[in-house]
């Protein structure tokens, strides 16, 4: 059985492929908040930071 891919990691591609949170979220038939909420929490974890408070995470 194949695995599924979530909706949301398929709508990030989009949008790292030039196309807009709301473009993917449309397209992909999901909310622009969960779109949003997952380039925020990706974006955090890029710059070493906790997804949900924002407080730096030690090494």
């Amino acid at each position: 059985m194949k695995k599924q891919i979530p909706k949301t990691h398929q709508a990030l591609e989009w949008v790292g492929k030039g196309m807009t949170a709301a473009q993917a979220a449309r397209k992909m038939q999901i909310s622009e908040s969960s779109v949003y909420a997952a380039l925020r929490k990706t974006k955090a974890k890029e710059v070493g930071c906790c997804p949900t408070c924002g407080h730096k995470i030690r090494n």
